[in-house]
C-alpha cells in the first residue's frame, strides 16, 4: 500500500463532490452513491496522511532531540546544531499536520 497523499485525497473529495452534487440533480442515486463514497474515501485519506505527517514530524523532533543532546555531552557543537534544526524542522512538521 502506498503511503497516504493529500493531493489524492483532495482530488477524491472534488471528483465525489461532483459526482453526488450531479448525481441528486439528475436524479441518479447510483451516480450520488458513488460520490458519496467517492468524497469519504478522500476524506479518510487525508486522515490518514495528516497523522503519518504528524508520526514523521514527531520522530524527527524527538531524534533531533535525543542526538542533539548526545552531541551536547560529547562537546560536538556543529552535530548539536544540526540535531537542533531537524527537531525545530520536526515541530513544524508536527504543526503542519495537527
Amino acid at each position: 500500500m502506498s503511503s497516504p497523499s493529500r493531493t489524492e485525497a483532495k482530488k477524491d473529495q472534488f471528483v465525489g463532490h461532483a459526482k453526488e452534487n450531479v448525481g441528486h440533480v439528475v436524479g441518479n442515486e447510483s451516480l450520488e452513491a458513488k460520490g458519496k463514497t467517492q468524497a469519504n474515501a478522500g476524506s479518510v485519506q487525508e486522515t490518514a496522511a495528516n497523522i503519518s505527517g504528524y508520526v514523521q514530524g514527531a520522530v524527527s523532533q524527538v531524534s533531533g532531540a535525543v542526538q542533539g543532546a548526545v552531541n551536547s555531552l560529547t562537546g560536538n557543537t556543529t552535530g548539536e546544531a544540526e540535531n537542533k534544526a531537524e527537531q525545530k524542522k520536526g515541530e513544524a512538521q508536527k504543526a503542519f499536520n495537527s
